[in-house]
């Protein structure tokens, strides 16, 4: 029993070595606590004790700390039932003050959250008083210790709730008699409180040496002077973007008084008839084409259509026949190449003067209008 309970102190020290490699944070003297209920069987092995029936039944409460992911402590409270040949309903009390070490996390490294599952040695020391009544003996003092292993199972989502089976060994002496050692079973549920940093356990760091601190400082401070030169680097493009932006916005209006310059100086194109009809010919399909692109081009551009006709006929007959002629070319211009009829304004002028030979009166002219 002595053996078992040195072992563990050994490896509790060496952990306790290998801890100092790391810096636990958030773990304040109010961080990482825990409370828990607890219950055991215990059998007394080898020759019962005088006082004792071998087998009994132990419950209490138990209240924590875990110092680092691998180093904790525990006080717990039990009462005995049916521990020793008392009459009484509760035979024992007992104080013990524990030591853990958690072999999972000292050998594999603590995770940034615990694991499901995770193995614990427990060390303990204590004492208690048995109770009999009047009439059996005087109630007897007793001290122990105890040794044995904590098989946890760490549950919720924040891994709140801890579930372990505590198979230990206990020794009990004391009034100068001994006791004869124990085996015992005991089941906890734990609660853990949550910390200053928000979590429920600990979570640790490594401790970096003077000459890495250094290292990684200039690393910082020569980021910093990157994103220094970055930043200037990207005042002086948008002031170039600033620059640019501007240029382009003068460009743009240049473009839009070029444009309404082009469309004021537009050459008023012309459809031409033979005399007396006001169908299209084939030849004059190209101007209408012409009409076509520039329309297209600028779609907020509307067009007039004025029809002609030259002096020869009756003055009603080359009314109409200029009527015609305008709303012929309307009707093109919709129908075969598709221009928004409200776009289009179709009206004849009856005789034409606009050019110097009567024949070269008989068309249609265009006039672009915004």
């Amino acid at each position: 029993m002595k053996k078992v309970i040195l072992t563990i102190m050994v490896a509790a020290l060496a952990g306790f070595a290998v801890a100092q490699e790391k810096v636990t944070v958030g773990n304040k003297f109010f961080d990482n606590w825990y409370f828990g209920v607890n219950g055991a069987w215990e059998h007394q092995l080898g020759e019962k004790y005088m006082n004792s029936d071998g087998n009994g039944g132990v419950v209490g409460f138990e209240l924590g700390k875990q110092a680092t992911p691998a180093l904790g402590v525990s006080f717990q409270t039990l009462t005995g039932i049916n521990t020793t040949s008392s009459v009484n309903a509760l035979d024992e009390i007992q104080f013990i003050l524990n030591g853990k070490l958690n072999f999972t996390n000292l050998i594999s490294g603590a995770n940034e959250r615990p694991r499901l599952f995770e193995i614990e040695g427990i060390a303990g020391l204590g004492g208690g008083r048995e109770f009999f009544a009047s009439r059996q003996c005087d109630d007897k003092n007793f001290f122990l210790y105890k040794g044995g292993l904590s098989f946890n199972f760490n549950l919720g989502k924040e891994k709140q709730w801890t579930f372990s089976m505590r198979p230990a060994l206990v020794a009990k002496l004391g009034d100068g008699a001994p006791r004869n050692t124990s085996f015992e079973l005991m089941a906890g549920l734990l609660y853990h409180f949550k910390n200053s940093n928000g979590k429920r356990y600990p979570t640790v760091m490594m401790a970096y040496s003077q000459a890495e601190v250094d290292r990684l400082n200039e690393e910082i401070n020569d980021m910093r002077r990157r994103v220094n030169a970055l930043e200037d680097d990207v005042r002086k493009k948008d002031n170039e973007n600033k620059n640019l932006m501007t240029s382009l916005n003068e460009c743009a209006e240049k473009a839009e008084k070029a444009e309404e310059k082009a469309v004021d100086s537009f050459i008023e194109p012309v459809v031409a008839f033979r005399k007396s009809v006001a169908d299209v010919d084939m030849t004059q399909l190209s101007n209408i084409e012409s009409i076509v692109a520039y329309m297209n081009k600028y779609p907020e551009l509307k067009v007039e259509l004025k029809g002609y006709a030259s002096p020869e006929g009756n003055a009603k007959f080359n009314q109409k026949l200029s009527e015609r002629r305008a709303f012929k070319v309307k009707e093109i211009l919709v129908n075969r190449y598709g221009i928004e009829a409200e776009r289009i304004d179709a009206k004849g002028m009856g005789v034409g003067e606009n050019f110097s030979k009567p024949e070269m009166n008989r068309a249609v002219i265009v006039n672009f209008k915004k």
